[in-house]
């Protein structure tokens, strides 16, 4: 089916208590496995791509892979920018078709952060496409304290107060996860999250979740998080199905052979995290809506190629 936005696949989500998965792709093999993982398991899915995708695989390159496969399935496909550093790489994404934004201010003072974030929510939803904002601070992997991770948590009031300011469709939150950790031991903040939920009303993002234990997601979900980001775990896969098919045939120079492998263990880690996430199933009864925009109605960007 065609794309389609996120903003309906969340709220259905966030009404029903459990999480649409939202996996980072690289290339076409990570695009393969991630959408016939969602046809498979008759979920609802978010394909993302971040900013250092984007320079590896080329954005025209991108859309056009998913919007590919996205047409073959039965099931809702979104994609989505992850990680959006700047105004100007979210106008280009929205041109070139992306369905879903992000703009991540979380390093810049909070009136920057509101003042971008509500600029780029303005031609976005001016074309039917929905915003994802974050607040907080997600720390990259490496040695930080209890202390020092929750300075960097998402404030409940301030989160009201950007929500209230940037009118943006969805926030993600610094709760308790780290980016890029190898390991599942990260534990989230499980009140703060209801407290935020309660306060904003929209759904919240969970970032940097490939270190959060099992039982931390199930409770994190239950809480309020409506998305959530997969990227570590699927690298991870992917590697290792690489180095075991090239291990196994050490002398075979047809790289479609490893490719094949680390397709599969990639789709398999993207499907067991759809059940844990409890998004297998409702693909069928999803009300999704597609883009609003036509080609005939997109609004001319041209003044913000820029630099």
């Amino acid at each position: 089916m065609p794309l389609v936005t996120s903003k309906e696949l969340l709220i259905r989500a966030q009404k029903e208590g459990y999480a649409v998965g939202a996996f980072n792709a690289n290339n076409l093999e990570y695009v393969q496995a991630i959408i016939e993982a969602a046809e498979e398991e008759k979920a609802p899915v978010i394909l993302q791509a971040s900013q250092g995708a984007i320079k590896y695989a080329g954005l025209e390159q991108i859309v056009a892979m998913v919007k590919n496969a996205a047409e073959a399935v039965s099931v809702p496909v979104v994609l989505h920018l992850d990680h959006g550093t700047d105004f100007i790489q979210n106008v280009r994404c929205l041109r070139a078709g992306f369905t879903s934004l992000m703009f991540d201010g979380s390093a810049l003072p909070f009136e920057e952060n509101v003042a971008i974030t509500r600029k780029i929510v303005d031609i976005a939803h001016a074309v039917g496409i929905p915003v994802e904002a974050e607040l907080g601070k997600v720390p990259q992997s490496g040695e930080i304290t209890f202390e020092e991770l929750k300075a960097l948590m998402t404030d409940p009031e301030e989160a009201l107060r950007f929500v209230e300011l940037t009118q943006v469709d969805s926030l993600a939150v610094s709760v308790g996860s780290i980016h890029r950790m190898q390991v599942q031991e990260a534990h989230l903040d499980i009140e703060r999250i209801q407290r935020i939920r309660e306060l904003v009303g929209i759904p919240l993002v969970l970032h940097g979740a490939s270190g959060v234990t099992d039982e931390s997601y199930r409770e994190g979900i239950k809480a309020g998080i409506s998305k959530i980001n997969v990227a570590t775990e699927l690298n991870k896969a992917f590697t290792r199905g690489l180095k075991e098919a090239m291990a196994e045939f050490p002398n075979e120079v047809d790289p479609r052979k490893f490719l094949t492998r680390a397709r599969e263990e990639t789709k398999k880690v993207v499907k067991a995290k759809m059940r844990l996430f409890g998004s297998s199933g409702k693909a069928a009864a999803t009300g999704t809506d597609a883009p609003t925009r036509e080609r005939d109605e997109q609004v001319s960007l041209k003044e913000f190629d820029k630099e």
